[in-house]
């Protein structure tokens, strides 16, 4: 069972990976199209493993990336698999994605987690920076958790709203 679920999480990485490599389609007058790859690039997407000593047995695999990063936003997105073997534990799968707004600092983060048997868990947080000079700055942010099925069940949600200021006198 366990030689499925790594078969297929290595396949998932393999295709994040290949997904982050940038290519060019053009076509010619002919309506020929050609792929253009370049020859060399900047990395965007790395797949990782790792055993945490720490915690005997335990195991991580995945692939993370930044799929956009300019002088206005910057997208970093992970894909991972984790597990103890050690403790039979059942393996767990998330996502993750982590937006930002360079010229305002603004930022939205969401992620989700499976574990067979014990549920998902969805969580979704942001900050939306709407005012800042030299001596103040003033932000709207807010989150979101919910566990879904599993044990214990669905749950109720959690979420919030701040409003936050902050300024020197």
């Amino acid at each position: 069972m366990y030689k499925m679920y790594s078969a297929s999480l290595i396949f998932l990485c393999l295709i994040l990976n290949a997904l982050a490599y940038p290519v060019d389609v053009i076509e010619d007058r002919s309506g020929q199209a050609f792929a253009l790859v370049p020859l060399s690039r900047v990395r965007r997407a790395e797949a990782y493993g790792n055993a945490d000593i720490t915690d005997p047995g335990r195991a991580i695999l995945g692939v993370k990336g930044t799929p956009i990063d300019n002088e206005n936003h910057r997208l970093d997105a992970n894909a991972f698999a984790t597990t103890n073997i050690l403790h039979h534990s059942p393996i767990s799968k998330g996502l993750e994605a982590s937006y930002v707004h360079k010229p305002t600092g603004s930022n939205l983060d969401l992620s989700a987690v499976n574990t067979p048997g014990w549920g998902t868990d969805v969580t979704a947080s942001g900050k939306y920076n709407f005012f800042e000079d030299k001596t103040s700055s003033a932000s709207l942010g807010g989150f979101y958790n919910r566990h879904y099925s599993g044990m214990p069940g669905t749950l109720k949600p959690d979420y919030g709203i701040m409003l936050n200021y902050r300024g020197t006198f």
